[in-house]
């Protein structure tokens, strides 16, 4: 174990002992009574240990929901032939050798008896008039004829298929006038049974294309005697193709059979049950309940009020609490895990969260009303923000089961926990300040009718509008409370979050000035690139505010030496002209690196860093190594890749994606004329090279992510480079 992983351990730990004490504290401190229990519910800490009076078995009605639903999924599902296709199938079959005979059926001329010209083509003047029977010829089609009338009709069917069956036909005419052996009408039957034989085991719609497929990779050995192995072969496969052409799917699910196996595997499974024996502990105190122990409990009649709850087992139960909170963010952050500073952030929340509990029981001694003033939303705007969507549900666990500590109010309970998860929704996908402070007003909306209706259901109609206006202010309270600790707590970890992402976002930020006044052409790229990467991320639901943020600064580095970089060479000669390309890679090279210097000197965040490190990954720097390979076929390769990293998210592989594929873009269109087709081709090509380089690897974007980037990226460019119609007169 390496030193900063053990300092990094040591230090959670002692976040952890910390918030453990000062939760405690906070729950106990200034309390004049022990507060009375609250009664078991279905996950949350028992407020006490039960232990049954007397034998008693309950059904589990999860578990047994559980074992039917597994009993349904093991069912088989039930399949039905229709018989009707395997009709088909041979009709379409025989008709095409009926239309193969057709085809090359001999047609019946006439013929001059002397010259063996067709009656037609002999002289009027040459004919004579006499009774005479003019002597008739079977003159069979060609076989180019042949072939193009039945290719007309089956134009799906390969060439050597017709021509192999045709040529068949045509010998078999041939040997019936000879006495020779016949095989077209047994290669028909054959085929039929072929045919048949298949769709006797049924056929699948997703099985066809992989049964014609073996069908005519691996032909079926047919009855031919006397053929040679060569001619064998060929009338094999041109058999094999006709039946490959005509199979058609005809097996398909019995959904209501199988819908019935279903149900009666289900009802056979007999119920989960759970037995506690006299004097056995049901649950015990702080540990969480679960659906069968509170059934247990209500069924034996063991609610009965506590006479005293001391402080200790309140600070116990706190620290119960913190605990469970952080072994569910070490299970479902990881991320947030591995950064000490997070883990304390989380722990100063969890402090927060039980200092809040307190509020109720402080302002609402005769106005219980007051008590929905209890600042619940805030920590879901901080937690939602700070961290993500799932560590600000996390948060409502110890939100509503402090406040069910220090207060013991059921309504009081349910409306901290849902208040803490309401913002979520709200602030996760926020991309402006404007959205922000909606936010804050829609939450106040959301609490005042969730406070009314608790107010009404726990305590009757008395408070219950007194209790809604309360619950909406508080609400808008609580939202204005957390921006404006945003800032704060933002600076204080440096975290990035959406407000953070905001401001890096403005024009008028230092470092986007910088490259604006030293490389306005690059400013220009970094501003497209960043509008490409923001709806591409908006198109696989990644963090779109991220993405265009990481994208305007990702060329940062460009601003120490502008000129050597196309975008800025407006009306200059290119340096690179008077370079080999190892010192032009080289110098390529260095923007990286000079970005990363330059973000730390601008104080750029580690995730919008990412931008400048990742953009190009380790691909090669294809203008100046093929530039090389002119000059020395040898060139190694390595020396012309990039000294970055492979993206390691989504929105660094999309900001990848949206640099190369604008540039090539820009290229593209400075040679020939914009049009879908080939702006379409530029994006499908870079995408495939970064893809057959590696380059995308290491990122979590799938196939699927990858499609809908590809579609973003192609609307988006063709929008910007449409086309526009020409001025008259202008410019003369």
């Amino acid at each position: 174990m390496s030193a900063a992983t053990r300092r990094a351990g040591l230090v959670r730990a002692v976040v952890l002992i910390v918030t453990i004490g000062v939760v405690a504290l906070a729950l106990t401190t200034g309390r004049a009574e022990p507060a009375p229990p609250l009664p078991p519910a279905v996950g949350q800490p028992s407020p006490d240990t039960f232990t049954a009076t007397e034998p008693i078995t309950v059904v589990d009605e999860e578990a047994t929901a559980a074992a039917r639903q597994r009993a349904r999924n093991n069912v088989e599902t039930v399949y039905e032939t229709d018989p009707d296709v395997t009709r088909t199938v041979d009709r379409d079959i025989e008709l095409f050798f009926e239309r193969a005979r057709n085809a090359a059926a001999p047609v019946v001329a006439p013929v001059d008896p002397e010259g063996g010209v067709p009656a037609e083509e002999v002289p009027d003047d040459e004919v004579g008039t006499a009774t005479t029977t003019v002597p008739e010829v079977a003159f069979p089609p060609a076989i180019e004829d042949q072939i193009a009338v039945l290719q007309e009709e089956y134009p799906l069917y390969r060439l050597e298929t017709i021509a192999t069956l045709l040529g068949v036909v045509n010998a078999d005419y041939l040997a019936e006038l000879e006495g020779g052996r016949l095989y077209f009408d047994s290669l028909e039957e054959q085929a039929v049974t072929l045919a048949n034989g298949i769709l006797a085991d049924g056929i699948l719609t997703g099985e066809l294309p992989t049964l014609k497929n073996a069908l005519v990779q691996a032909p079926t050995r047919l009855i031919l005697p006397g053929l040679e192995e060569d001619a064998r072969a060929d009338i094999e496969s041109a058999v094999a193709e006709v039946v490959a052409e005509n199979l058609l799917p005809n097996r398909r699910t019995d959904d209501a059979a199988t819908e019935l196996k279903r149900l009666e595997a289900a009802d056979a499974e007999p119920d989960v049950v759970v037995s506690y024996l006299a004097g056995q502990t049901i649950v015990e105190e702080g540990e969480l309940v679960d659906a069968v122990e509170l059934s247990a409990i209500l069924d034996l009649d063991l609610l009965e009020p506590t006479e005293e709850v001391r402080l200790e087992a309140l600070a116990v139960s706190g620290a119960s609490i913190v605990l469970l909170s952080i072994f569910f963010l070490w299970r479902i952050a990881k991320d947030q895990w591995e950064k000490p500073k997070l883990v304390a952030l989380f722990g100063i929340l969890l402090v927060l969260a039980a200092t809040a509990a307190r509020i109720p029981e402080i302002i609402a001694t005769d106005r219980p009303e007051l008590g929905f003033l209890i600042p619940a939303a805030a920590l879901g705007f901080l937690a939602a923000i700070l961290f993500n969507p799932r560590a600000a549900l996390l948060m409502a666990l110890p939100m509503g089961a402090f406040t069910a500590l220090a207060s013991g109010d059921l309504a009081l309970t349910v409306f901290a926990a849902a208040a803490t998860v309401a913002p979520v929704p709200l602030v996760s996908a926020a991309s402006s300040r404007t959205s922000l402070r909606l936010a804050v007003v829609a939450i106040g909306a959301v609490l005042a009718p969730l406070g009314g209706a608790l107010a009404w259901y726990f305590n009757g109609t008395d408070n219950a509008l007194s209790s809604a206006l309360v619950a909406g202010g508080g609400g808008v309270v609580a939202g204005v409370l957390a921006l404006g600790a945003l800032p704060f707590l933002e600076n204080l970890f440096n975290i990035t979050t959406t407000l953070t992402l905001l401001d890096l976002t403005d024009r008028n930020h230092p470092a986007l000035r910088r490259i604006e006044e030293q490389a306005p052409g690059s400013f220009n790229h970094s501003i497209l690139v960043g509008t490409l990467a923001g709806r591409a991320a908006r198109a696989v639901g990644a963090n779109a505010l991220l993405a265009q943020a990481a994208a305007y600064y990702h060329d940062l580095g460009k601003t120490s030496r502008p000129l050597f970089f196309i975008e800025n060479q407006f009306g200059v000669s290119n340096p690179h002209d008077e370079l080999t390309p190892e010192q032009s890679a080289e110098i390529i090279r260095e923007h990286v690196t000079e970005g990363l210097r330059l973000a730390k000197q601008y104080r750029l965040p580690d995730e919008v860093t990412d931008g400048i490190r990742m953009h190009h990954g380790t691909g090669i720097m294809r203008f100046f190594y093929h530039k090389a390979l002119g000059q020395d076929p040898g060139s190694d390769p390595e020396a012309f890749r990039h000294t970055g990293v492979k993206p390691r998210r989504k929105e660094m592989a999309i900001l990848m994606l949206a640099d190369a594929t604008e540039g090539a873009v820009r290229s593209l269109v400075q040679n020939e004329d914009p049009n879908i087709d080939n702006i379409s081709k530029a994006v499908d090509q870079v995408i495939a090279e970064k893809q057959e380089d590696g380059q995308l690897d290491e990122s979590s974007l799938t196939f699927g992510e990858l499609t809908s980037v590809r579609s973003a990226l192609v609307d988006s460019l063709i929008g910007y480079y449409h086309t526009r119609i020409p001025y008259p007169g202008f410019p003369e």
